[in-house]
């Protein structure tokens, strides 16, 4: 068996997007998640000889571009998570896709970062349009199902409730969460669905098994644990926003509490860790 962890890297305008709060983002909020987080995962995974995969956000490089690259130096993967994090990419048309793509490859030539080979959509939303651009500009791999169904049942509970609220959300519904668990070919393109139980198909995220640690072990599939983090989840309250903090509940933690229930879980994880990109290539030659 072999398992990977791969975080995406949200800035936190991504989750005053998500919950509808309107809050300004001073210079040390901007650089919370690509700068603060990123170096707090990559000390844990450095201390664990973990190869871990980060989709960086396209617009937020800026703030943070030597520790992206330092990243990339001690031999972590770096994937693409779009340029603007829109959560409608899904929906655009192919050539909108493949600008937005094109910019986040750019912004990562700038930073000193290689090419991405891997690709996460904003949302886990994903269409044959997105899945075309991926093809034509020579991704390995795709990584941005959550087969999941109570978890975007769960969703359209809260999108709902924030309209009934007045609030407006930038978040959509997006795939049903209906795909296969394990890695498979979509439309030509290496798919590694983020890790779900079998049957119930709980989603098996950095919200649920920093809670249920338990649960990692139950997320393989076809081989593989494909185990998705936010950089958020390296943060705690005093290093967010008020209203955002308020709508995350994971930052109630205090990020080196949640730093030790990684490690742990880490250690205990059966098999060997690769990075996304190797995993894609092992499984699906």
């Amino acid at each position: 068996m072999i398992w990977s962890v791969s975080v995406d890297l949200d800035g936190l305008g991504c989750y005053a997007a998500i919950h509808g709060v309107d809050t300004p983002l001073d210079d040390r909020a901007l650089r919370a998640v690509p700068e603060v987080a990123l170096q707090r995962l990559c000390e844990l995974f450095d201390g664990l000889r973990v190869s871990a995969t980060f989709f960086a956000v396209g617009r937020e490089v800026q703030y943070a571009p030597a520790a992206l690259r330092k990243a990339e130096q001690e031999g972590h993967e770096i994937g693409s998570h779009s340029f603007a994090h829109d959560y409608a990419l899904s929906r655009r048309p192919q050539v909108e896709v493949a600008q937005d793509l094109q910019l986040c490859e750019e912004a990562l030539a700038a930073a000193g970062v290689a090419k991405p080979r891997g690709f996460r959509a904003p949302g886990y939303s994903l269409s044959p349009a997105v899945l075309h651009v991926l093809r034509e500009r020579g991704y390995a791999y795709d990584s941005s199902l959550l087969p999941s169904p109570p978890y975007h049942a769960a969703k359209a509970g809260v999108l709902v409730w924030y309209a009934l609220r007045g609030r407006k959300s930038a978040s959509i519904l997006g795939s049903a969460g209906l795909s296969r668990r394990g890695p498979h070919r979509r439309e030509g393109v290496r798919e590694l669905p983020i890790a779900t139980l079998p049957l119930l198909r709980v989603p098996v995220i950095g919200t649920s098994v920093l809670a249920w640690p338990w649960l990692a072990r139950g997320g393989f599939a076809g081989g593989h644990l494909n185990l998705e983090l936010h950089g958020i989840d390296a943060l705690d309250a005093s290093e967010v926003p008020a209203a955002i903090a308020a709508a995350q509940p994971g930052v109630r933690v205090p990020a080196g509490e949640k730093l030790d229930r990684l490690r742990a879980l880490f250690r205990s994880l059966p098999g060997e860790d690769c990075t996304l990109e190797q995993a894609a290539l092992r499984l699906l030659p």
